[in-house]
């Protein structure tokens, strides 16, 4: 099994290599200005030419031994980096002094030719020249690379730590990744369970009322019946779940699911659906009425012997989409208030995962009976 860390890249070759000829060209640029500075011309530029190449061939050498460090292990890339820069910083010495000896040797041989070509000029070492042959004399060679090894060393440390903090960085932007795109199926699971929670005691009714149509004669009800019922199920379980919908659509898919409820409550069930055309292109989530109305169907219609009408209402408020779901019942007890709870909990988190924040939920008894939902979301035309 793939874990966070496992999928976490490796940090790309042009990122490397970016940074370490990067690394390279600022000690050049570094040196150069110090040498114009100081000397006030280009000393040693051929030198410092060689160095920089040759660091940049012994950084890359350094980089494709460190690649091979697991970074998801960090002290062990820390301790390896820190090791692989006392050697890299050595060769780098090595190279750096004889670059700049023979760079030395070779001013020194033009100052003495200029000096030999001038009539009447006394012959005498430059005082950079001089110092330089005086820096040689007080210090062997092996002490003169070590001392620049020494610097050496920590501007290879310093590059490890770049790279092992871009590695960091990329594991870690890899991590978030994965992570989100865990978030985003988990949610999209989420959505899709939330919205197949379709009550199976409608399906039950259904069948039932269905089949008391088949046996009393019945058959345009039953023909229609079955008609609306496979329409119902196909819309429903076949739209994808993530997605929005028009207002016009939720709602004409409502209409159809009381439509077969009304064959079960003929005498008992009205419908009354307040939609201004203006809202009929705004987008919802699909099916997010759908236990909204089966509460009302369950708990407004079933429990009562009069007329019941259910009431469906969009309305525009400052910029938001309302939605009411609601109907003129007996009034409910507290324990069918409790029984609403599963399908109110369901469109409450179905609203949280898809708006977070921007989205409202409002219910309870009505005082002249019954019980009221209202919906308030983001309102959005025509992008579904």
């Amino acid at each position: 099994m793939q874990t966070l860390e496992a999928a976490a890249p490796p940090l790309p070759h042009r990122i490397a290599f970016i940074s370490i000829i990067a690394f390279w060209t600022l000690y050049f640029a570094v040196l150069t200005f110090r040498a114009l500075a100081i000397y006030h011309y280009h000393y040693g530029m051929a030198a410092r030419t060689i160095v920089s190449v040759a660091g940049i061939g012994i950084t890359i050498l350094f980089y494709l031994i460190l690649r091979r460090i697991p970074t998801t292990r960090m002290g062990l890339g820390i301790t390896v980096a820190a090791l692989l820069a006392a050697p890299c910083a050595c060769v780098y010495s090595t190279v750096n002094y004889y670059a700049f000896r023979q760079s030395a040797m070779e001013e020194e041989s033009k100052s003495w030719s200029k000096k030999a070509a001038t009539p009447g000029t006394a012959i005498t070492q430059p005082a950079m020249t001089v110092g330089a042959m005086k820096s040689h004399d007080e210090m062997s060679m092996l002490g003169e690379i070590a001392d620049q090894a020494a610097n050496g060393y920590f501007f290879f440390a310093s590059w490890a730590s770049l790279y092992l903090a871009l590695c960091y960085a990329a594991r870690l932007g890899a991590v978030e990744r994965r992570a989100a795109q865990l978030q985003a199926a988990a949610q999209s699971a989420e959505l899709r369970a939330l919205r197949y929670q379709v009550n199976p005691h409608f399906l039950f009714n259904t069948l039932n009322s269905l089949s008391s149509l088949v046996l009393t004669g019945k058959r345009d009800e039953a023909e229609r019946m079955i008609l609306n019922l496979a329409t119902f199920f196909r819309t429903s379980l076949t739209g994808d779940p993530t997605e929005d919908v028009p207002l016009g659509d939720e709602i004409q898919l409502q209409r159809l699911y009381l439509d077969i409820e009304t064959v079960r409550f003929p005498e008992r069930l009205t419908v009354v659906i307040d939609l201004p055309e203006a809202l009929r292109s705004a987008c919802v989530p699909g099916l997010i009425l759908q236990p909204l109305v089966e509460n009302a169907v369950k708990y407004g219609v079933s429990r009562t012997r009069r007329p019941v009408t259910i009431r469906i209402r969009a309305r525009e408020e400052q910029g938001n989409l309302q939605l009411t779901v609601e109907d003129d019942g007996d009034p409910m007890e507290n324990d069918a208030v409790q029984g609403t709870g599963v399908g109110l909990r369901n469109v409450r988190d179905r609203l949280a995962a898809r708006y977070g924040a921007d989205a409202h939920s409002l219910w309870g008894r009505r005082p002249e009976g019954g019980f009221s939902v209202t919906l308030q979301i983001p309102l959005v035309r025509d992008g579904c």
